[in-house]
């Protein structure tokens, strides 16, 4: 017999296969019951609603959109935790997880605005919130100059997440392999214009 926790992981994994394959508007509980090969009963059990369940796809996947907050008193170059926040140091198949679930996010988000704002009403995305935390502690720490965080993680987002929401879906480890290497490229300009004083470096 199932546990609970091993149910959950059942449901969650089949709402997000379900949510992938047919979006939001036409995922039901009967179709994910069945995918997870329980009942409609075990789901409330543990989702109040289709849009509580959304968000738990998204949560269980948010480690591999952004990986914050990060251990404190990290000392590691700038360059090489930008990576690592980014998540721009994981393997081909999870690179294709990746971009499944943020195609599945701006999808659906756009078009039912209320799941974003369940997602940011209950903290379910808040990577900007945890970029910024980062870019003060960063800026306290005497390590990058910025005026304003807020702007700054800003701007790190549009770097990052716009190469990697493109308008079409790249085919092949080479291409993604380039596109890594271009965001790459674009935070060390990042980097070289917030560096403290006269350093050029990413260190």
């Amino acid at each position: 017999m199932l546990s609970d926790e091993m149910r959950r992981r059942a449901i969650v994994k089949a709402a997000h296969e379900a949510f992938v394959d047919l979006g939001f508007g036409r995922t039901t509980t009967a179709v994910v019951a069945a995918r997870a090969k329980v009942s409609k009963r075990a789901i409330y059990q543990f989702f109040k609603n289709q849009t509580e369940l959304f968000a738990a796809v998204v949560k269980d996947n948010r480690h591999i959109i952004l990986d914050l907050p990060r251990p404190v008193g990290e000392d590691l170059p700038l360059m090489e935790t930008l990576v690592r926040i980014f998540r721009l140091d994981i393997d081909d198949d999870a690179e294709k997880e990746r971009e499944a679930i943020l195609q599945l996010i701006t999808r659906e988000s756009s078009q039912f605005p209320e799941l974003s704002d369940y997602l940011y009403e209950h903290q379910i995305i808040r990577s900007r919130g945890d970029l910024i935390e980062w870019l003060e502690s960063e800026r306290l720490r005497g390590r990058i100059k910025v005026e304003d965080p807020l702007v700054n993680a800003g701007m790190l987002m549009d770097i990052v997440f716009g190469a990697l929401l493109p308008r079409r879906r790249l085919q092949n480890r080479t291409d993604r392999a380039r596109r890594t290497e271009h965001i790459k490229k674009r935070l060390e300009i990042y980097l070289r214009g917030t560096a403290p004083c006269s350093e050029t470096s990413a260190q």
